[in-house]
C-alpha cells in the first residue's frame, strides 16, 4: 500500500498560510499591496485587536467583477502572471497567487468589489478555506476585503501572536513602508475607531519622512538622484550626525517594493565610510528603478528579498550615487587627530560617555561637603590631569604637592610638584588616569578597573533588586516630558508599558503618535526622559520585542544600566571613587563583567610585573 498521499486543499493552504502569512502585519501588506496593483488613490485600513478580531483594507482601485471574485480565493490565481516567462518580467507587488487562498484558509474572510463603469457589485466569503458562492451586493467602486478571525482553526498559531500593541507596531511599520514608497496615494489607518494616522497624497516623499520622523531631520535630508541605461535612483539621504545605533532606518526600495539586500547594505556602508563611528548605521531612503527582466523578485514567498542579475553594477551605482550626494553636501566629516580623542569620540556615539562637565554627587548615597572640611584639596596647576590629593600629613607651609613627593622619597622636595595625584583608602593606593579608568593597589599586585563597566554592573544589581522589591525609586517630574514618536515607536513603547513601570517609568498615551512620561527613576534623574526613550527604542531590535517578558525586562536593565552609570571620559570626584570601590567590594562576586559581558577589572600580580620590569 501507497505511503505517499496528496495533501487535501485545505492543508496545502495552511502550510502556505505558514510561509506567508505568520501575523496580522502580512495580511495588511498583501491586501494593501492588491489594492496598490488595482491603480488605488486612497487606500483605508481598518483594524480591532490589533488585527487579531478585524482586519478591513478598503480602496478606490479599479474593482472585479463576479467572475473573478470567483477565482479570487483559488489557489495560484492571478490576473498578474501568464506564462513562465512573466515570472522575470514583474510589474506588480502581488503576483504569486497564493496570499488570499492562504488568508482564507485561516480565517472568516470576504470580498465585496464593483469594477468601475458598472451598476452593482458582488460578494464572496470563505469561512477555514470553505469557499462560499458569489452573490450580488451593492457597493461602490473598488474593493473591500475583510479579515476575521485571523487563525481560529489555527490555535498554534495564534498563541505566538503577541501583545495588542506589539502587534500594532508591525502593521504600522507595514503602512509606513507603503507610504514612502507611495506618496501620491491616501493611506489612512484606524484601530478600534481610532486614527492612527491620515497620511493625504503629498508630491514629495521628504514630506512623508517629515511626517513619520519629524522636520528637523527633513530639514537636514540630502538629496541623491543617479539615472543609467536601464537604472534610475533617487531618495534621501541624512548627514552623518544623524546616525542610529542599528540599521532599521534604511529605507530601500526597489520598483515600488521594500527589500532588503546585502550588495545594496554594503554600499551604503562603504559611502559612509570614515564618517561614522563603530557601529553607528546612517539613514537612508533610497527608490531604485529597475527593468524587471533584470531582477528576480520571486526568490522568497515574502518577496522582501531579490536577486540581481548584475550586483555589482548596483552595488557601485548607489555608492556613487551616495558618495555624490555626501560630497556635495555640508557635511563635514569627523575628524581623529589622536587615539585618545578617537577613544572619546567613539564613546560618545556607544552612550559611554557624556562631556556635559556635570558633577556626580546626586548618583551616590553622600552628600557633597566642604572639601577643606574633608581635607581634599585640588592641585591648581596648569596641567588639567591633576587630580584631587588625599590628606597627607605636611610641614607647616609646606605645598600638599611637595608633602607627596616629600613622602615617596623622604626628603624635602623643594621646588618639585607632584602632578599624577592619588587618594589612599586603608593604606591603599588608588587614582583615575585618562578619566576612564582606575588604579586600584592590590594585596598582591594592581587592578585597572573600567569605571563605566564597574558601575554599570553596579547599577544592574540595584535596579534588579529594587525590582524585585517593588521599590524602584522614582520621581514625578514636575512637568511631565512629551515624546513624539513614528508609529511604530509609539506601539511599541506602549507594548513596554508594564516593564517600564516595574522600574520606575510611567508612561502613558497622549494623542496619535505621543507618549506622556510622568515619572522618572532616580538612577536616570541626571538624564533627559525624551533623550533616554528614544535611546532605548534604538537599542530594541524586532526580536527583543518577540522574546518573553523577563527576558525584555532583563534587556531594559541592561539599557537603564548603561545610560545610568559614570562614563568614560568623565572625571570622578575621591568620594565617587571610593564609593565605587566599596561597592565593588561589597557585591564583588558579581562584578567581574559588566552586563555586555566585558571585564570591569584587570588584574596584573606582582610577579607579572617583575617579569616584565626583569626583576625575575
Amino acid at each position: 500500500m501507497s505511503q505517499i498521499k496528496v495533501l487535501p486543499i485545505s492543508v496545502i493552504n495552511k502550510i502556505a498560510a505558514g510561509e506567508v502569512i505568520d501575523r496580522p502585519a502580512a495580511v495588511v501588506k498583501e491586501l494593501i499591496e492588491n489594492s496598490i496593483d488595482a491603480k488605488s488613490s486612497r487606500i483605508d485600513t481598518y483594524l480591532e485587536d490589533g488585527g487579531r478580531k478585524l482586519i478591513r483594507v478598503s480602496d478606490d482601485g479599479v474593482g472585479m467583477d463576479a467572475e473573478d471574485l470567483a477565482l479570487a480565493f483559488q489557489s495560484h490565481a492571478t490576473s498578474k502572471l501568464h506564462n513562465a516567462d512573466d515570472l522575470f518580467a514583474v510589474h506588480t507587488l502581488g503576483f504569486r497567487g497564493e496570499a488570499l487562498p492562504s488568508i482564507g484558509a485561516v480565517s472568516h474572510s470576504s470580498i465585496i468589489s464593483r469594477l468601475k463603469g458598472t451598476i452593482n457589485g458582488t460578494e464572496i466569503k470563505i469561512d477555514g478555506g470553505v469557499l462560499g458562492k458569489v452573490k450580488e451586493r451593492g457597493a461602490p467602486e473598488g474593493t473591500q476585503a475583510e479579515v476575521r478571525d485571523l487563525f481560529f482553526n489555527v490555535p498554534v498559531r495564534k498563541k505566538f501572536l503577541k501583545t495588542v500593541p506589539t502587534e500594532m507596531a508591525y502593521i504600522s511599520e507595514v503602512l509606513t513602508k507603503f507610504s514612502l514608497s507611495y506618496p501620491a496615494i491616501h493611506f489612512t489607518l484606524m484601530h478600534n475607531n481610532r486614527t492612527v494616522f491620515n497620511l493625504p497624497p503629498v508630491q514629495d516623499t521628504a514630506e512623508r519622512i517629515a511626517t513619520f520622523f519629524g522636520e528637523e531631520m527633513r530639514k537636514h535630508l540630502i538629496a541623491v538622484f543617479l539615472r543609467e541605461e536601464m537604472f534610475n535612483l533617487s531618495g534621501y539621504i541624512a548627514p552623518p550626525f544623524f546616525d542610529k545605533a542599528n540599521a532599521r532606518m534604511q529605507f530601500i526600495f526597489l520598483n515600488g517594493r521594500y527589500i532588503k539586500d546585502s550588495a545594496i547594505f554594503r554600499a551604503i556602508n562603504e559611502a559612509y565610510h570614515g564618517k561614522l563611528m563603530h557601529k553607528r548605521y546612517p539613514i537612508v531612503f533610497l527608490f531604485l528603478q529597475l527593468q524587471p527582466s533584470e531582477v528576480d523578485v520571486n526568490v522568497h514567498p515574502t518577496k522582501i528579498e531579490v536577486r540581481f542579475r548584475n550586483t555589482s553594477a548596483i552595488y557601485n551605482y548607489v555608492l556613487s550615487a551616495l558618495k555624490d550626494g555626501l560630497n556635495k553636501s555640508t557635511t563635514k566629516s569627523i575628524s581623529v587627530t589622536s587615539p585618545l580623542q578617537k577613544l572619546e569620540e567613539e564613546a560618545v556615539k556607544t552612550g559611554e560617555i557624556n562631556f556635559i562637565k556635570k558633577s556626580l554627587w546626586e548618583q551616590f548615597s553622600f552628600r557633597k561637603e566642604d572639601e577643606s572640611n574633608m581635607g581634599y584639596k585640588k592641585i591648581t596647576k596648569d596641567n588639567e590631569n591633576s587630580f584631587p590629593v588625599s590628606p597627607i600629613p605636611h610641614k607647616k607651609g609646606e605645598t600638599r604637592g611637595t608633602a607627596i613627593s616629600s613622602a615617596l622619597d623622604g626628603s624635602d622636595a623643594g621646588e618639585k610638584t607632584f602632578t599624577t595625584e592619588c587618594i589612599g583608602r586603608n593604606k591603599k593606593i588608588h587614582f583615575q588616569v585618562h578619566n576612564a579608568y582606575i588604579i586600584e593597589e592590590a594585596e598582591d599586585g594592581l587592578n585597572i578597573i573600567d569605571q563605566h563597566a564597574l558601575h554599570e554592573i553596579i547599577l544592574y544589581h540595584e535596579i534588579e533588586r529594587g525590582m524585585h522589591n517593588s521599590k524602584s525609586p522614582s520621581q514625578r517630574l514636575l512637568i511631565p516630558e512629551l515624546v513624539e514618536l513614528s508609529p511604530k515607536d509609539f506601539f511599541n513603547v506602549i507594548s513596554l508599558k508594564e516593564s517600564l513601570e516595574s522600574l520606575g517609568i510611567e508612561v502613558e498615551e497622549f494623542g496619535q503618535q505621543t507618549v506622556v512620561i510622568r515619572t522618572f527613576p532616580q538612577i536616570l534623574k541626571h538624564l533627559n526622559a525624551r533623550g533616554f526613550i528614544e535611546d532605548l527604542l534604538a537599542e530594541l531590535s524586532d526580536e527583543d520585542y518577540l522574546k518573553g517578558k523577563d527576558k525584555i525586562l532583563n534587556k531594559l536593565i541592561n539599557i537603564m544600566a548603561c545610560k545610568g552609570a559614570v562614563k568614560a571620559g568623565q572625571k570622578l570626584e575621591p568620594q565617587e571613587i571610593e564609593e565605587l570601590l566599596e561597592k565593588k567590594e561589597s557585591i564583588n562576586a558579581y562584578t567581574n563583567n559588566c552586563p555586555h559581558g566585558r571585564p570591569t577589572t584587570l588584574h596584573f600580580s606582582l610577579d607579572e610585573l617583575q617579569k616584565q620590569f626583569k626583576r625575575k
